[in-house]
C-alpha cells in the first residue's frame, strides 16, 4: 500500500471539516418593508401607462407584492381599447394582454377571441423563433386554451431543432417555460446545462451572464418545470441560497420590468416545493450589546420577510470572542417574540461577557448562520492626578487629585523650567479591571481668545500607558513652547477618551493651567514671522508652474570643432593617398546593375550613419537601415558571384 494514501485520506478529511464550516446555509438579507415600498413606487406609473408592456409589468408586480390594484376597471377599459383599435397585434402584445387580462380578474368573463386567434396562428407558423413560441404557448396557457397533439409535437420539434443550433441561456429558459406549460419532460435534462453556466461571485452570489432578467427568467423556468414534473431540480441548497442572495442584491432596481423580474424569482424561490431559502440574521444590523440593551435579537424568515410555517427552535450554538477564540457559552435557546413571529431573543449579558466583538453561531431548524455582535462597556476614571514637576526631574511631581467629572478649582501654574504632569487610570465599570482605549488624548486649548488670534491655540497630545495600564502624560513647557508659538497664558486641559467598544466616550475639562513660555530667540522669532506670513497667504493664487528645460551645455570654440572634424576625416584622406600610391585599378570596376547598386547601398549606409548622428533617432534609423541592408546584401552577393565566376573562366 502506498504510504501517501493514509496522509491523503487525513488531508481530505481535514479539508472537508473546514469546508463544512464555510457552507452557506442562510441568505444575507430579505425583502424588507422599505424594499416593498420602493418597488411599489417603481410600479405605480405603469398602472396608468398607455404601453401594454408597462401595464403588464405593473399588474404582475402588484400581484407579487399582494397589493390591491386601485384601478382595475380602467386597466380593463385600456386593454379592450387596445384590442379594438389595433388590427395588427403581435404575438408579444397578445401575450401581455392575455396575462394582464387574467391577472386583473375583473374584465369580461370570456377573453377576446381575436387574442386567442393571434396566439394559435403564431404556433401554426412553419418558421417560428423561440421567443415567439414562448409568448404564444404561455399566452394560451394563461387563457386555459389547450393545444392539439399535432401542435404540441410541432412545438417540441421546433424547440429541439433550435437547441441543436443554439442552446444559449435564453433559449434554455424558453424551453423550461414551454415544457412546463405543455407538461412535457423534454426540457428537464437540460437544466444542468444551464446551471453549469452560472457565475459565482465572492462565494456569496450565483448569477447568469446577462444580469437580473436572464437570472430571474431561468430561476422561474427551472422551478416551474420541476414543480410541474414533481422532480427536484439539480440544484444544491447552497446554490439556491446564492441565487437568492444575488436577487436580493438587486433590490435597488429602477425599472418596472426589473421589479417584476425580481419579485417573480423571489416568490418562486420562497414558495417552491423542494428547497426554500431561509434568512437567519440580526434583526438590527451592527447591533451593540450593553447593560442598557442586553438582548440579541435574531430574525428568522423566508426571503420575502414572512415567518416560516414549519415548527423549529432557534438555538445559539456558541458565542466566540473575536481575537482569542474564547467560547463564553454554548447551546442556549432563544425565546420567540410575543409581537413578531420572525424575532427570537436572548439575554447576552447574562453570561457577563467582556467588552469586544463576538461571533454567535445560530441554528434555526436545519439552517445555521454566524452573526457578529459588539459588547460595549462603561469606562470609569478610577483616579486622576494633575500637577507640575521640575523639567530636570530633581524633585517629585506635585500632583492634585481630581474627581470625574469635576474641574479643579485652583489654577495650575507652570513655567519653562517645569513640565505639566498627568497620571490617570481607566477601569471597566463591570469588572473593575484596568483597561486601555484606542483613543486617549490630552487637549490644551486657549482659555481666553485674544484679538490677534480669534481661534486661539489648540494642541492635542497622546497619553501613553505603562505595563500596569496606568496612563502617563508629561509635557515639558519649555520644550513645547514652539508648538504654542510662545504664546503664554491660560489653557484649558481636557481629557478625551473614546473606543469602538465604549458606551460612554467622554470629553472632560479637568483643570486650567497657566503656561509661561520663554521668549523666542531672534532666529525663532524670524522663523515665526515667516510662518505667519506664509500662513496668511495660504489661500492666495500661486504663480503658474512652467516646465523649465535644461539649458544646453556650452559648446567648444569653432577652431576646436573644425580641428576635431579634420581629425575624423583624416583616415579618408589617408585612404585616397594610399590608393593613389598603390595604383588602384578603377578601370576594372564591373559596371553592372548589381555592382552599382551595391556601392550605392554601401554609401547610403555611411550617409545614414552620419544623418543618425546629426538628427535621427535610433528607431527611425533602424527602419531605414533594414531596407538599405537587404538591398545592399542582395546586390553584393550577386556582384561577388559574378567576380568569382569570371575567375573560374580564366
Amino acid at each position: 500500500m502506498n504510504i501517501l494514501t493514509p496522509l491523503l485520506v487525513i488531508t481530505i478529511g481535514i479539508t472537508s471539516c473546514f469546508s463544512a464550516t464555510e457552507i452557506l446555509q442562510s441568505t444575507n438579507s430579505y425583502l424588507t418593508t422599505a424594499d416593498r415600498v420602493h418597488l411599489k413606487k417603481i410600479l405605480e406609473p405603469g398602472l396608468t401607462s398607455n404601453d401594454v408592456a408597462l401595464t403588464y409589468y405593473a399588474v404582475h408586480g402588484y400581484t407579487f407584492l399582494k397589493e390591491v390594484l386601485p384601478n382595475k376597471q380602467d386597466i380593463c377599459n385600456f386593454l379592450i381599447k387596445v384590442i379594438q383599435d389595433d388590427n395588427n397585434i403581435t404575438t408579444e402584445k397578445a401575450f401581455y394582454i392575455a396575462s394582464t387580462w387574467r391577472n386583473v380578474g375583473n374584465c369580461q368573463t370570456n377573453p377576446p377571441s381575436n387574442i386567442i386567434k393571434v396566439l394559435v396562428s403564431a404556433i401554426e407558423k412553419e418558421t417560428l423563433s423561440m421567443v415567439e413560441l414562448y409568448y404564444a404557448v404561455s399566452g394560451l396557457t394563461v387563457l386555459s386554451e389547450k393545444l392539439s397533439r399535432e401542435n404540441v409535437d410541432n412545438v417540441i420539434k421546433t424547440i429541439q431543432n433550435t437547441l441543436r443550433k443554439d442552446d444559449n441561456l435564453w433559449n434554455l429558459g424558453y424551453t423550461f417555460h414551454i415544457a412546463s406549460d405543455l407538461g412535457g419532460t423534454f426540457g428537464f435534462d437540460r437544466i444542468e446545462d444551464a446551471i453549469i453556466q452560472a457565475d459565482e461571485v465572492d462565494g456569496q452570489y450565483l448569477q447568469f451572464e446577462g444580469g437580473l432578467s436572464v437570472t430571474s427568467f431561468l430561476v422561474n423556468g427551472i422551478f416551474k418545470l420541476s414543480n410541474t414534473l414533481k422532480k427536484k431540480p439539480p440544484l444544491t441548497p447552497q446554490q439556491i441560497v446564492k441565487m437568492a442572495n444575488y436577487l436580493l442584491s438587486r433590490r435597488s432596481v429602477q425599472t418596472p420590468r426589473g421589479v417584476t423580474s425580481l419579485l417573480s424569482a423571489l416568490t418562486t424561490l420562497a414558495n417552491n416545493d423542494f428547497e426554500k431559502p431561509t434568512c437567519v440574521i440580526l434583526a438590527n444590523e451592527e447591533i451593540s450589546i450593553s447593560t442598557q440593551q442586553p438582548f440579541v435579537t435574531i430574525r428568522v424568515c423566508d426571503i420575502l420577510g414572512n415567518p416560516l410555517t414549519n415548527a423549529f427552535k432557534v438555538i445559539a450554538n456558541s458565542a466566540t470572542r473575536v481575537g482569542d477564540d474564547v467560547v463564553i457559552f454554548s447551546k442556549q435557546n432563544l425565546q420567540p417574540s410575543s409581537t413578531d413571529r420572525t424575532l427570537f431573543m436572548m439575554n447576552f449579558m447574562e453570561t457577563k461577557p467582556e467588552r469586544g466583538f463576538y461571533k454567535i453561531s445560530v441554528t434555526a431548524g436545519s439552517v445555521t448562520n454566524t452573526v457578529m455582535v459588539k459588547v460595549l462597556c462603561e469606562v470609569v476614571v478610577d483616579h486622576m492626578e494633575i500637577g507640575t514637576a521640575d523639567a530636570d526631574q530633581t524633585t517629585q511631581p506635585k500632583l492634585t487629585r481630581v474627581h470625574f467629572p469635576e474641574k479643579l478649582s485652583q489654577k495650575i501654574e507652570a513655567d519653562s523650567q517645569q513640565k505639566l504632569v498627568m497620571r490617570f487610570l481607566l477601569k471597566d465599570a463591570a469588572n473593575k479591571k484596568p483597561m486601555r482605549t484606542h483613543q486617549a488624548f490630552v487637549r490644551l486649548s486657549s482659555a481666553s481668545i485674544s484679538n490677534n488670534d480669534k481661534r486661539g491655540h489648540e494642541i492635542l497630545f497622546v497619553a501613553e500607558t505603562d505595563t500596569s495600564h496606568l496612563y502617563k502624560f508629561d509635557m515639558p513647557v519649555g520644550g513645547t513652547a514652539a508648538n504654542f508659538d510662545y504664546e503664554s497664558g491660560d489653557y484649558n486641559v481636557e481629557l478625551i477618551v473614546g473606543d469602538a467598544v465604549l458606551s460612554n466616550p467622554f470629553q472632560w475639562t479637568m483643570a486650567t493651567v497657566s503656561l509661561k513660555f520663554p521668549e523666542p530667540s531672534s532666529t525663532e522669532r524670524a522663523d515665526k514671522n515667516v510662518f505667519y506670513k506664509h500662513k496668511s497667504n495660504i489661500y492666495t493664487t500661486k504663480p503658474e508652474i512652467k516646465h523649465m528645460f535644461r539649458k544646453p551645455e556650452k559648446r567648444p570654440p569653432v577652431f576646436v570643432s573644425n580641428l576635431f572634424t579634420g581629425l575624423c576625416l583624416a583616415p579618408i584622406l589617408l585612404l585616397l593617398i594610399l590608393w593613389a600610391k598603390l595604383g588602384v585599378n578603377i578601370s576594372n570596376f564591373p559596371f553592372s546593375i548589381s555592382a552599382v547598386t551595391f556601392h550605392l547601398g554601401l554609401g547610403s549606409i555611411f550617409i545614414l550613419s552620419g544623418v543618425f548622428w546629426l538628427k535621427l533617432n535610433m528607431f527611425v534609423t533602424l527602419r531605414y537601415l533594414f531596407g538599405l541592408g537587404i538591398v545592399t546584401f542582395l546586390a553584393g552577393n550577386k556582384m561577388l558571384s559574378r567576380i568569382a565566376h569570371k575567375h573560374k573562366l580564366r
